[in-house]
Parts: C-alpha cells; structure tokens; sequence
C-alpha cells in the first residue's frame, strides 16, 4: 500500500484533485471532513473545543459555529494552536484507524486530504507528497468567493498558512490548478497513474541488522543546534520523524512552526552529521526509495539550516548511506544523486561533498561500540514496526 499525502493552501483545489484521484481508483480520506465529525456535537473533540473557546462560538442548536471560530482562530494565532493541540491527535488517531479499516490491497494507494500536513511537520508519515498550488490571486479570488469573506479578512486567512511557495519545496509532485478545471484533472489524473504505477512496483526491501547498523552510525557526538546523532536515533525510535518533536530539542529554543526554526550558522556542525540515523529510519520504513529518504533529510536539514548547500549535503549524505545500507546493488550513478541534492536542497551540494560521504563511511564500524543509550535507541529503532 502506498501512503500519500495531498495537502496545499486554503481553497487551493485540493478538493477538485481529491475527486480526480478518486476517479482513478485511488481510495481518499479527507481529514477536513474527519476533523468536522470529530468538533461535531457527540464527536470526540466537542467538549474541549467547547471548553477551550467558550459558548460564543456554538449555535442556538448547541453546535460550533465554523465561522465564528475560523474568525477567532485566524486572528489569533495562539488561539489556533490552541485548537489544533485538541483536534489534530484525535484526527490522527481516527485516520489510523479508517486506514486500519480500509485493508487495501498491497498495489492500493491511499490518498490523505490535508491542509495543515507540512505545517504540522508530520508529512514523512507519507511515501508521497502531492501539493496543489494556484496562484495567489486566484487563490484570494476563490476563497472571497466560496466563504462570503472580503478581501481583507481572505488575505488574512492566507497570510496565517504556510506561503505556497515554501510549501511547494516539499512535494514530490505538483498539481497546479490555477487553469481551467479540465486542466486540472488531467493533471491529476497523470500524478494519479504514476502513484499506482510506485505502488505496484514498491521499492526493495533493506534488511539492516544491529551490527550493520553500528557500522554505519557516526563516531561523533555533536550535531547543529543540539540535534546530535543520538537525539535524533531516539526521538526516531520513539514515534518516527515529527519535525515539531525535533524542533523542541533544539538550542537555542526556536518559537514557531518548525520550518522557521532554521538559522543560518556559519561553519559547522552541519546537517550532514545527523543523516545516518535517519538513513537507517527511512531503510526500515520505505527500503530503497531515494525519493522518500530525500524529502525527509530536507526536512530534517531544514530545522537548523535554511535551504542552500548545507541542505543539499545533506541530502547527498543521506543518499550515500541508503545505497551503503542497500549494498549499492542498485545505487543510482553519481550524478543522480548530486542532482536530486540539489532538487531538494535548492542549491548545488558543496565541492566534494560526495567523496567525504563516501570516505566517511569507510571510516566508520573500525570496531567502535556504541554507548549504552545509543545502543538501546538503536535497538528500540530495529525492533519497531516501520509502518
């Protein structure tokens, strides 16, 4: 079964493409519609939507008014984090279980309706990125006229997401839909026949015992911004790789959305250093898938470095230690993997990255054993369930 994300900006047309890709045999679950189900009177968020933001925002008949507390939550944005600390993990937990209760079958690919899915930094939970994008006063125009809003109050709702701009650098595919709605479905259906072409052709599987592993964990214990090796080896073993989790580790604090987080460091630690084990992570969840195992080092690189060629390294690490950890059996050439860097990374990876990544896996496993907690996060990492 194959995972994918589809996400974009308000009013956007991800509702258009998620029609499409239903169309072609693709099985959508939209969390916009789970989310209103769950604030729904009885749902599981009702109370403590209602709790947290008062009887102001319910109707004569006892249910939440959308718009009175769209109102409030996109001008204030600590009330909107309020809101999605109470609705996303219960959207969370009901997604899981309707994927749970769909049993596709292994060539199924299953496509995820989300606004917020980058923002939230939980988007690597997915084998795929879809990001539908129009342009911004196409956008503007449609959300003035599907919500009745004027032009102040829409332009402020588009201001408070993530700009599409930066939301489109983590997409494995775009859907632009600024066009005619046939164009639009055309597209859709094109991205469509490729993801069922991945999911019926998943990629080969990487079995990594705990020797294996500790060959290729860096000898190092430094890291940017107090994200070392070990910190992210644990917080891989305990819930996978969320970004907000990440971004709390890091010093000095970073307030905001994890993609703000990022500084620009000069000299090292960079990156590069953390790669392994998020190599090992995306071996065990997605085997030998270049293109998942190269968004989720851009967005790993992206909490402490903004895009240029310290991501770009990154990337390019993270590819070396995928083909290491695959035997290099099937290992793309050379300059595939320096143009995929560059892809994600936006710019060129630095002059020789390459040969120190290779050189610095020779380098490693000389008969080093890891400490005590690193050798249990390893552990817990081998034994959990990938998926």
């Amino acid at each position: 079964m194959l995972r994918v994300g589809l996400t974009g900006g308000i009013a956007s047309g991800k509702s258009q493409v998620l029609a499409g890709f239903a169309k072609a045999g693709l099985i959508p679950l939209d969390l916009d519609r789970i989310a209103h189900e769950l604030m729904a009177r009885g749902g599981a968020a009702y109370a403590e939507v209602v709790a947290a933001f008062g009887p102001g925002i319910l109707t004569e008949s006892g249910g939440i008014d959308r718009k009175v507390l769209g109102r409030r939550v996109f001008a204030e944005p600590d009330a909107r984090s309020r809101l999605n600390a109470i609705v996303h993990p219960k959207v969370r937990v009901e997604e899981a279980r309707r994927v749970r209760g769909l049993a596709p079958g292994a060539a199924s690919v299953v496509v995820t309706d989300a606004a917020l899915l980058i923002e939230t930094g939980s988007h690597l939970r997915f084998d795929r990125i879809v990001v539908v994008d129009c342009g911004r006063e196409e956008q503007l125009r449609r959300l003035m006229a599907r919500d009745g809003l004027d032009a102040a109050s829409a332009t402020a709702r588009l201001e408070a997401q993530m700009p599409a701009a930066e939301k489109r650098r983590f997409a494995h595919f775009i859907i632009d839909s600024s066009g005619a709605l046939d164009a639009t479905r055309a597209r859709a259906g094109a991205v469509a026949r490729e993801l069922l072409e991945l999911a019926a052709q998943p990629p080969p599987p990487i079995t990594v015992g705990l020797e294996r592993a500790r060959e290729i964990l860096p000898d190092v214990e430094d890291g940017p911004r107090g994200l070392t090796p070990l910190v992210v080896l644990q917080e891989l073993a305990r819930s996978g790789l969320e970004l907000e989790a990440l971004r709390q580790r890091l010093s000095p604090p970073a307030p905001g959305p994890w993609y703000r987080a990022a500084q620009d460091p000069r000299g090292g630690p960079y990156p590069a250093a953390l790669m392994a084990p998020l190599a090992l992570w995306a071996s065990r969840r997605r085997g030998d898938d270049p293109e998942f195992l190269a968004l989720a080092a851009t967005s790993l690189a992206r909490l402490t470095h903004d895009w240029g060629p310290p991501v770009a390294d990154a990337v390019l690490t993270a590819l070396v230690l995928l083909a290491a950890l695959a035997h290099a059996e099937r290992a793309p050439p050379r300059a595939d993997w320096s143009r995929m860097a560059e892809r994600w990374g936006g710019a060129p990876p630095s002059e020789g990255a390459l040969e120190q990544a290779q050189a610095a896996i020779r380098r490693r496993g000389a008969g080093t054993q890891p400490g005590a907690a690193q050798a249990a996060a390893l552990r817990q990492l081998l034994e959990t369930d990938p998926g």
